[in-house]
């Protein structure tokens, strides 16, 4: 199989489905990272070359290959994972609030064979936000690589946190609500992973500074970090903390439980579902306080470490293989 992969900026998670991709079929990939690569000829040629399209998220980089694709009519995958299908209006989140990122997202959207949902909380908001025809998506869980993870690291009583920091994610990752909790537990310490960015995704300190000032000694903000440092901090920390107001899914929480961390997460959207019973869901600052108390008297040597189960790589991979070959 031939397929084109587009998408507008490398993170985690769509490197690991271009490997996930790669597996499967002959992939030629295409990142739009500005605006003057719409008019790439490129894409021209590729798109007459392949048999399928796939594209992560209904935002601006998909419309060229929908133009093309009026002429080409090659089957196209767009899988919608967060902001693009969102509209959560009390934090300003999300293309699906109104104007016209609203029509275009929906526009977009309406061009599928199928819309690729990350979480039944993602596949809900597709359906009321984006008016996709229930039976156009296909739930296909957001997944993690499976490492071996030995657990031989003696746990710490701290929390930890993953997120970028800038404007948009101060209150939608909660870090708001993470600050809050931090001053009201001044002996335990708080860690905090995640590039200090713009809203555009640049590096830039602005937003760090601020977050920084109103926060007590014991929170530690150590940016950006490769994963072997990431792993490290997973496998040491006792708890990982997500009061996030949104999340599709929240690939971080996984990464976290993974390594044994215990979550204590917001009950907002995706992160209830991927949590499950292995974790704590509240509804305010004060019962995360609660929990994060009870789980640090807790002895970690009875963690129940959690089992990837539906959002492993290899269960990924087989529900993309059933789906491109229908």
């Amino acid at each position: 199989m031939k397929l084109v992969y587009i998408y507008s900026g490398i993170t985690g998670f769509k490197k690991n489905d271009e490997i996930l991709l790669n597996s499967l079929a002959e992939v030629r990939k295409i990142d739009y990272i500005n605006k003057l690569q719409f008019f790439n000829p490129k894409l021209f040629f590729d798109l007459l070359w392949c048999e399928k399209i796939i594209i992560w998220f209904a935002s601006f980089h998909a419309i060229p290959a929908i133009i093309l694709n009026y002429l080409i009519k090659k089957p196209m995958y767009i899988i919608a994972g967060g902001y693009d299908v969102a509209n959560v209006q009390k934090i300003n989140y999300g293309s699906m609030q109104k104007g016209y990122r609203k029509h275009m997202g929906k526009w977009i959207l309406s061009k599928a064979e199928t819309v690729i949902a990350v979480s039944k909380s993602n596949r809900k908001e597709i359906i009321e936000n984006g008016s996709v025809p229930p039976k156009k998506i296909s739930l296909i869980y957001n997944a993690i690589p499976e490492t071996i993870i030995t657990h031989t690291v003696e746990k710490k009583n701290q929390v930890l946190t993953v997120g970028e920091v800038n404007e948009e994610t101060y209150l939608r990752k909660g870090l708001d609500r993470f600050i809050k909790i931090a001053k009201n537990m001044p002996t335990i310490q708080f860690i905090h992973i995640g590039k200090w960015s713009d809203n555009h995704g640049r590096v830039s300190s602005k937003m760090i500074e601020y977050v920084k000032s109103i926060s007590p000694s014991n929170i530690y903000y150590l940016g950006f970090v490769d994963k072997k440092e990431l792993e490290k901090y997973y496998e040491e920390s006792k708890i990982y903390l997500q009061l996030s107001r949104h999340e599709a899914f929240g690939v971080s929480v996984v990464e976290a439980m993974s390594f044994g961390c215990i979550p204590i997460v917001s009950n907002a959207f995706g992160l209830p579902e991927v949590v499950g019973t292995h974790g704590y869901i509240v509804s305010n600052v004060n019962d995360a306080i609660k929990d994060i108390e009870r789980t640090l008297l807790e002895d970690s040597e009875n963690i129940d470490y959690f089992n990837l189960e539906n959002f492993s790589v290899h269960v990924r991979t087989e529900a993309f293989k059933r789906l491109l070959a229908r």
